[in-house]
């Protein structure tokens, strides 16, 4: 019997939060542009390589103006890398990860387009060709969207790393190797998506 207001109160609450709340689940998919930044420092060059991104999102329209739309996406980044002075050093360094943003979009205007940041947490699910990479990458995101009608939207987002590669600049208790960014061996991803969202 004492279940019974516990249950009725977390029903009533709902059913409030879902009045005020639009909530819609959907899918976003898309092509990553992806990169290592200074990657000379270790004795060779990169070039960015084309991978993609997917998963799944579910938004919460709070107000005309700002919806938060957290992600669970996976998202396979890395680069091409060659090592200076030699015809043979060529290998594609690839970081598959579990991505979570949590996306902020502020609109403007009722016109569809929207501005979004985003900060990330991105867990490394594999890796080949780099040793002992760092397991966890923090990230920021920023981007321009666009509703189009009937729950498809398209965005471009820039997604930058902040945590080295090799984990130089995360205090693991004994200070941190660097916090120089010029040293440091970042994510940087140029994301083109396309969504869908379902109504409930």
């Amino acid at each position: 019997m004492k279940k019974i207001p516990v249950l009725l109160i977390a029903f009533l609450f709902f059913n409030l939060i879902n009045a005020q709340v639009e909530i819609k689940p959907g899918l976003k998919g898309g092509l990553n542009i992806a990169n290592l930044t200074n990657m000379d420092n270790i004795g060779g060059n990169s070039k960015s390589i084309t991978s993609f991104h997917i998963g799944g999102t579910l938004s919460f329209k709070f107000a005309d103006f700002y919806t938060l739309q957290p992600e669970i996406l996976y998202s396979k980044q890395g680069s091409d890398f060659s090592v200076s002075g030699t015809n043979n050093g060529q290998f594609q360094i690839e970081l598959n990860y579990l991505s979570i943003p949590v996306n902020n979009k502020f609109y403007a205007g009722d016109n569809g387009l929207n501005f979004q940041v985003a900060p990330i947490i991105d867990i490394l699910l594999s890796h080949k060709n780099v040793n002992d990479p760092q397991a966890v990458d923090i990230a920021v995101a920023f981007a321009i969207g666009y509703d189009i009608a009937s729950g498809v939207y398209v965005s471009v987002a820039y997604k930058q790393g902040i945590t080295d590669l090799f984990g130089r600049n995360v205090n693991t208790g004994n200070g941190y190797q660097t916090t120089d960014v010029g040293d440091l061996i970042l994510n940087k991803v140029i994301q083109l998506s396309v969504g869908y969202q379902f109504d409930l």
